[in-house]
This record gives structure tokens, C-alpha cells and sequence, in this order.
């Protein structure tokens, strides 16, 4: 069958609302592929490292179609979040690279261990592409609430954080300090990308050590 050019361009034209919308909607998905499949979410600190005991996980690249972490997973550093609205549970590890990120929660190594007076700051994905339980850690952390309760598993000891305090901020060095910034009390700052599906801003979450 032989196709003339007119007949292209007449289809086209008949069928422009549909194709532009096949285009536009392949386009998106290529975008956030590209904007927020490989970005580091961390902010930076270039503060000296806090020397950490070393950490037993076992989460290896056989966990990579699991929904969520086993015990086995968790190690012997781990969070604990188990509220009416936000449940997880997930590994920490030393360093925010994106690495790390991809195997469970990662700790600023500038920051303080569970046990002493400073903050101690954790860092994990709300969402990428991607089936790794390690993807959608903080999925649910905008519903958490003054009052709510988060536990690290350090070693044998438990350590109970209360939230009081959320914030939003941009992802550059002014955010970043504000993140990062130093306490003589023992505190808990948690912080993800925000709003869900990009990388533009950063949610955080601090909690008191109480328990």
C-alpha cells in the first residue's frame, strides 16, 4: 500500500489532540526518571565524622523484590516508627551516599550515635522507582504529629525520640544547616524529599530523647 504524505499529515491533524497527549504524557515519566530516579537527596555537612561502631546488616540485592525488611534486614541499628498513620521499619547505616540510601536509612557521619548529648541526623527515599523496601522508607513521614513516638535499635538498648517539631526547607546550604544544626540536648532530626514524587524541598522531623 502506498502512503502519500498528504495522508500522513491529514491523519495527524485529525489526530493531534491524542498524540499530543501520548507525547506529553511519555515526556513526563522520562523527566521524573531523570529527576529524581538517581538525585542525592542529602544535604551536605562538612563537619569532622563521628566515629560509629560497626553495624551488622543483612540486607543484600536477594531483598530487592521485598515490600518491606526482615529482622534479619535490620541488623543491630535500626528505626522504629509504629503509629495509628506512619509503620516502618528500616536498617541505619553509616553515611547519606546514594549507595547507601538504596539499602536502607542513612546517618550523617558528622552526626551524633543514640546515647549521646548532640543531634543525630537520619536521611532516607519517600519514593523512587524502584521495588526495594529501601524506596519508601519515609512514604508515609508527613503524617507524622507532635506526640508521636520513634525508637532506635542500637546494639541491646532502645531508644525512645518524641516528635515536636516539622519543617520544610530547600535543599541548599542555608536548608542544610538548618537540618544539620548542632544541640547540647540528645535529639532526633529525620528528613526525606518533599513534596511526594520530586526532589524539590526537605521535610524534617526532630524528636526529643525521652525514654
Amino acid at each position: 500500500m502506498k502512503i502519500h504524505l498528504a495522508d500522513i499529515k491529514n491523519y495527524i491533524y485529525k489526530h493531534k489532540k491524542p498524540i499530543a497527549i501520548g507525547i506529553f504524557a511519555i515526556g513526563y515519566i522520562l523527566f521524573w526518571f531523570w529527576f529524581f530516579g538517581e538525585r542525592d537527596i542529602t544535604v551536605k555537612d562538612s563537619s569532622s565524622q563521628v566515629k560509629q561502631e560497626k553495624v551488622v546488616t543483612k540486607n543484600k540485592s536477594k531483598n530487592g523484590n521485598k515490600k518491606e525488611f526482615s529482622r534479619k534486614d535490620l541488623g543491630n541499628f535500626w528505626l522504629e516508627i509504629n503509629t495509628d498513620k506512619v509503620k516502618t521499619k528500616a536498617p541505619i547505616l553509616a553515611g547519606t551516599e546514594p549507595g547507601i540510601l538504596d539499602k536502607g536509612l542513612g546517618r550523617h557521619k558528622t552526626t551524633v550515635l543514640p546515647g549521646q548529648n548532640g543531634n543525630m541526623v537520619i536521611s532516607g527515599h519517600r519514593w523512587k522507582f524502584g521495588n526495594k523496601p529501601s524506596y519508601k522508607i519515609f512514604e508515609d513521614l508527613d503524617k507524622l504529629k507532635n506526640g508521636d513516638k520513634i525508637q532506635v535499635h542500637y546494639g541491646n538498648k532502645v531508644f525512645e525520640y518524641q516528635v515536636y517539631e516539622k519543617g520544610v526547607v530547600s535543599p541548599n546550604e542555608k536548608g542544610g544547616r538548618e537540618i544539620l544544626k548542632k544541640t547540647t540536648e540528645p535529639i532526633l532530626t529525620l528528613y526525606t524529599c518533599t513534596p511526594k514524587h520530586t526532589a524539590l524541598r526537605r521535610l524534617y522531623y526532630r524528636a526529643k530523647l525521652v525514654k
